[in-house]
């Protein structure tokens, strides 16, 4: 790999003290660095580089003989950013969706959203379509009812909720705008076994903690007026237009109450990670109840927020053991199921005569291996750690 320019990588990093520690992005990708390193960058943005490298030689009281050294050892530590692991590395397999420009164009216009008459307004809508639902169990007078849908009703029903999930990362990239900092691309990769859309906002960590909280807190917004948009489409439709609509509706509450799950690495983990002020929630969770019982043990005292990400810890443990049983109790079924049909009919009644078995073992087993795999490595890292 080329050797990065150092007057284009001091262009295009920014840096940000954020609720006391030193942030810096680099091309929609986000660290935590050590204060010498982000003076280093300060005085060096701003002085240019060889300027730069005397004042902190002078400042930091490097001798004149070692000034090459210094030079030398400051350079590749800056330089190193470019190589550094991303801290939003848990999305894997990713592809652009939307061009940043075209994000950043985008929600240029859609900041309007987020005024805080319209945030009120959208607000009472939407209480009155959840009303609506809870109460008389339907969506502009139209019961959401299980019908047999055709091949057709499915597709343009997954076109819709297609858009929704864009718009709901929208959402996000325009809340970034909003704080005063440009979004990046809009891609879809993989989290765990989990299919999922992202907005790249690793900006938002050089805004404040109400900022973030509303970038974390856009695509949920977004969703609730989509909810508010499809609730009048309903209303206005019949016949198979409304059968769509009726089905991203569901959909789309559907996918809001799972990003809310703040047990994984959702929504509702940075609103919650943001409410409370910690970066590293999920980090700090994996290790505090045994630092509660060592502090009880020694007679320390325990924070109520050491208190409160322990009991975090206990109900993200509870949730990743569910999913894990829920997992290998379904692998454990398709692959007896397998293993009776070959015993009792052999190789080629298994290929020919129940492939839909064999697909559907080979699918639970890797699925379990995905999702078991991340939470092992991370333990492992953990406990070396």
């Amino acid at each position: 790999m080329s050797k990065p320019d150092i007057h284009s990588l001091l262009e295009q990093v920014q840096i940000q003290v954020v609720d006391g520690s030193h942030q810096a992005t680099l091309n929609g990708r986000h660290f935590k660095i050590k204060p010498q390193l982000y003076e280093a960058l300060t005085v060096m943005k701003a002085e240019g580089v060889e300027i730069g490298i005397e004042q902190l030689r002078v400042r930091w009281a490097i001798s004149a003989d070692a000034r090459e050294v210094f030079r030398t050892q400051l350079l590749d530590s800056i330089e190193s950013l470019v190589s550094k692991p991303a801290k939003s590395s848990y999305i894997h397999s990713s592809v652009t969706v939307l061009s940043a420009p075209l994000v950043q164009g985008v929600s240029a216009c859609l900041t309007g959203l987020f005024d805080r008459r319209v945030a009120w307004v959208a607000g009472l809508l939407c209480l009155l379509v959840f009303g609506d639902l809870l109460f008389f169990h339907q969506v502009g007078g139209t019961q959401l009812r299980s019908i047999d849908l055709s091949a057709l009703d499915w597709l343009l029903s997954y076109a819709c909720i297609f858009a929704i999930l864009l718009f709901h990362e929208l959402g996000h990239a325009t809340g970034m705008r909003r704080a005063g900092q440009l979004p990046a691309e809009i891609g879809f990769g993989f989290y765990l076994i989990f299919p999922v859309f992202f907005a790249n906002v690793s900006n938002a960590w050089l805004v404040d903690r109400r900022s973030r909280f509303m970038v974390s807190l856009g695509g949920i917004y977004f969703q609730m007026l989509a909810a508010v948009l499809l609730y009048a489409g309903i209303a206005l439709t019949d016949g198979r237009p409304q059968v769509w609509l009726s089905l991203a509706f569901k959909v789309n509450i559907a996918t809001a109450l799972f990003v809310l799950i703040p047990f994984i690495r959702n929504d509702g983990y940075w609103l919650l990670a943001d409410f409370l002020g910690l970066h590293d929630l999920y980090q700090r969770a994996g290790g505090m109840c045994w630092i509660i019982f060592q502090n009880l043990r020694h007679g320390r005292p325990v924070s109520r927020i050491e208190w409160f990400i322990a009991c975090y810890a206990i109900c993200n443990y509870s949730f990743l053991s569910f999913c894990i049983w829920s997992l290998a109790k379904s692998t454990h079924f398709h692959f007896s199921r397998c293993v009776e049909v070959l015993s009792d009919a052999g190789w080629k009644s298994l290929f020919l005569s129940h492939p839909q078995t064999l697909v559907s073992s080979v699918l639970s087993v890797i699925v379990l291996h995905f999702f078991i795999y991340p939470l092992l490595k991370r333990a492992y890292q953990h406990v070396s750690k």
